[in-house]
């Protein structure tokens, strides 16, 4: 007897995207090592938006272009959800944070995070974010010249803890010993003993998850939340009636603070080095700047009436987004553009494809921060068009404290101090998987 099983899924029977799986168990990691942007470039121009190939031992589809991403983010949860295949990752920075989360429980966790940080409580940050940053214009004026991302790096470490969990100079304590040793176990075998890189990462994350542990323990016994974000969170939660155990917290404080402290960092460095070559962008800047009243207290409210700075930071954003791409794992078979996008495979999305498309951005690799005045408008001709912090349903929570963070500290820098790069310096800006300065980059600043 013939039985023939076929899948009631029309997708199922659609031919795979186009593509090179690359050599059995090798697939094409010696390329996308190699020069991620490049493999990227070079397979669009070669297969189209959608395409399929083999990294980490994983088959994946790969989506490029407005159409082909905004398919992925709003299709969350139907096709697609979040990618476990950095396994190193989730186990060094934790398992139980926001970003692993799907579905119900996702939405349930953004929403109790998204109070914390909400228009509301933002106005509670802006003194402290001023402050600790004129700190740092005043340490670098004392040098002749500076190692910026270093820096910057530093900067960001101090404003978050401080803003999180009200520790202060977190970048002079063991903290920042802790951070740069689990980050030092992300791209290794993980094999653990305490003479490997990961068994080092594990055993300073298990340090710092319990330093942060015993300050929730405290909080909670003694009944004084405090008024940073960790307070709000804990006050939201009780108000909420929706408990999250003290290692759960800390595994949302540790996700903040990574990817935070990450994507604010490649932003700050970004406008500096885009900036230096623009200097027209600069003097708009500093008009802007001097023309607004210096006996207004600081509030979201007079932020808000920096629109060329406004336009500065998203243009900044969209030609250096701070992260590459998103991963999703394929839950359920589907078509895109006539060919089947496989159950059980993976899927990477690459962001520039969309702030660099020639059909929404005009000339899209200039730097032109006009292009967000309200006549231009280009990053509203279409929805999910604008998405350097993700987009549908994981767009980034911090998006509006990102906002407010690069906004604070650009205002304070052109009140506060000039600066030169040294000459003959590689600006070069890598782009994966998060953007950065290729070298060392040193910068003069003197008073203003």
């Amino acid at each position: 007897m013939n039985m023939n099983f076929k899948s009631s899924n029309p997708a199922s029977s659609l031919a795979l995207p186009p593509g090179d799986l690359g050599l059995p168990f090798i697939g094409q990691n010696k390329k996308i090592f190699k020069n991620p942007q490049n493999f990227i470039e070079e397979v669009y121009q070669k297969y189209g938006p959608v395409y399929k190939t083999n990294f980490l031992g994983k088959n994946f589809i790969y989506f490029q272009g407005y159409e082909a991403i905004k398919f992925i983010l709003t299709n969350e949860n139907k096709y697609f959800t979040y990618s476990q295949i950095l396994r190193n990752y989730q186990r060094i920075f934790g398992e139980n944070d926001i970003t692993v989360l799907a579905g119900k429980e996702h939405r349930e966790r953004q929403k109790i995070l998204a109070k914390t940080i909400k228009s509301k409580n933002l106005n509670n940050y802006i003194d402290i974010i001023h402050d600790l940053s004129q700190s740092y214009f005043l340490k670098w004026i004392k040098s002749d010249y500076v190692d910026l991302y270093s820096e910057i790096n530093n900067y960001t470490l101090d404003m978050i803890l401080k803003l999180l969990l009200g520790i202060d100079y977190a970048s002079k304590s063991e903290i920042s010993n802790y951070l740069k040793d689990m980050s030092s176990g992300l791209n290794t075998i993980p094999v653990v003993f305490p003479w490997t890189k990961f068994g080092s990462a594990l055993e300073s994350k298990n340090k710092l998850f319990n330093q942060f542990e015993q300050i929730i323990v405290r909080r909670k016994k003694e009944n004084n939340f405090g008024s940073d974000i960790l307070g709000i969170l804990l006050t939201v939660q009780e108000q909420m009636n929706y408990e999250l155990t003290p290692r759960e917290i800390v595994g949302q404080m540790v996700n903040l603070l990574s990817l935070g402290k990450k994507e604010l960092s490649s932003a700050l460095s970004s406008f500096f080095i885009l900036t230096s070559e623009h200097l027209d962008v600069l003097k708009l800047l500093q008009i802007e700047q001097e023309k607004m009243d210096v006996s207004e207290p600081l509030s979201l409210d007079k932020y808000k009436k920096m629109v060329y700075l406004e336009q500065v930071i998203k243009e900044v954003l969209r030609l250096v987004p701070p992260v590459s791409g998103g991963l999703r794992k394929i839950i359920e078979d589907c078509s895109f553009q006539g060919f089947r996008i496989p159950k059980g495979w993976h899927a990477y999305y690459y962001i520039s494809s969309v702030l660099k498309d020639p059909e929404i951005y005009k000339q899209p690799e200039i730097f032109n921060p006009e292009r967000f005045n309200p006549t231009n408008a280009e990053d509203k001709k279409k929805p999910l068009c604008y998405i350097p912090f993700g987009g549908g349903a994981r767009e980034c929570i911090g998006k509006e404290f990102a906002y407010l963070v690069i906004k604070i500290f650009i205002s304070a820098l052109l009140d506060n101090c000039s600066w030169k790069f040294k000459e003959n310096q590689d600006l070069t800006i890598n782009t994966f998987p998060v953007a950065r300065p290729a070298h060392k980059i040193e910068v003069c600043f003197t008073p203003k």
